[in-house]
């Protein structure tokens, strides 16, 4: 019970906890996920209906970041649990970390450091690095974390073309020109990935794709592994058709030791960490205890994912 004699709730998390998050008042932090009437989860592990199943208190799932691939909302719902998401917590950081990639993969700091720890007084004549002011950036999807990043190239001087299939000419950004996906290939110096992982996105970076880019462009995803087809970026880097990638995400996650995009110059790899800030951290934790508490006390918070779950009609009282 609350001091004013309210319900407590038991909520589990995942990670561990930054000392400035502060969970709401009438939420406990539990250790065991047995206990817990909701949980805070990341990307590591899978929320289905038989997971929901096998905690009997369970009534929400609250993904702390914005895609949601690792948890079956509709199995969930099935089997009597919530679950909704933090869209708006990662949105800088993960604009930021995209930019940072790009920036450093274009400007292949990666081999300049290994040259100057080196002490190769020849590197600095071989360094290609690429100037971005008057190139294009393409930009697959264009929500919270690709207008952002949309607005950072054109700070640069860079044009932006924007594909995003949930965009139309009357949805003006103020950001880039929306453009065919074949165009994003063709007319872009740098690819910035910004869509969710789904059966029409799974490795939309393919050898045919890679082909119809411009001879050095490179590719940046800060998004999910499974948009890029590693084998075929391989290819594309060894030939010299991709000039550089940067890649926070990956498939698998993380690369095994010793795989080949891990020991390139022109590859940056961070191990999906675009988000964790410090201030995002808090961000994602603090949006994530909200959204879980809002629907544990009975109401809807603002990110649910399955709308049909606020139907007045549902019980939500599973195993009070």
């Amino acid at each position: 019970m609350t001091a004013d004699g309210g319900a407590t709730w038991r909520i589990w998390v995942d990670r561990p906890i930054p000392p400035e998050v502060a969970p709401p008042a009438d939420v406990e932090l539990v250790d065991d996920v047995t206990a817990a009437d909701g949980v805070v989860v990341g990307v590591d592990d899978f929320w289905d209906g038989d997971a929901c199943r096998r905690l009997p208190r369970l009534k929400v799932v609250a993904r702390s970041g914005s895609g949601y691939d690792n948890v079956a909302v509709a199995a969930c719902a099935a089997a009597g649990v919530a679950a909704c998401n933090t869209p708006d917590a990662p949105t800088v950081s993960t604009a930021e970390h995209a930019f940072a990639l790009l920036l450093a993969a274009a400007k292949r700091i990666k081999p300049a450091e290994r040259g100057s720890k080196a002490h190769d007084s020849s590197y600095r004549f071989m360094h290609d690095a690429l100037e971005l002011d008057g190139r294009n950036l393409g930009l697959i999807g264009c929500g919270r974390i690709g207008s952002r990043v949309a607005r950072y190239a054109e700070a640069l001087g860079m044009t932006v073309l924007i594909h995003d299939p949930y965009l139309s000419d009357d949805d003006a950004t103020g950001s880039g020109e929306l453009v065919s996906l074949d165009r994003i290939w063709s007319d872009s110096d740098a690819i910035s990935l910004h869509a969710p992982a789904g059966e029409h996105t799974r490795h939309m970076v393919d050898a045919r794709s890679l082909a119809a880019m411009k001879p050095g462009v490179v590719v940046v995803n800060c998004a999910r592994g499974s948009l890029v087809d590693h084998e075929a970026l391989l290819e594309a880097l060894e030939s010299g058709h991709v000039g550089a990638a940067g890649l926070d995400v990956t498939e698998p996650e993380p690369l095994p030791p010793g795989h080949p995009l891990l020991e390139r110059d022109d590859v940056i790899v961070t191990p999906h960490v675009a988000s964790t800030t410090t201030v995002g951290t808090v961000r994602l934790i603090s949006q994530a205890f909200e959204q879980a508490a809002a629907w544990l006390r009975g109401g809807a918070p603002e990110h649910l994912l399955d709308a049909a779950a606020a139907d007045p009609a549902v019980d939500r009282r599973k195993n009070p």
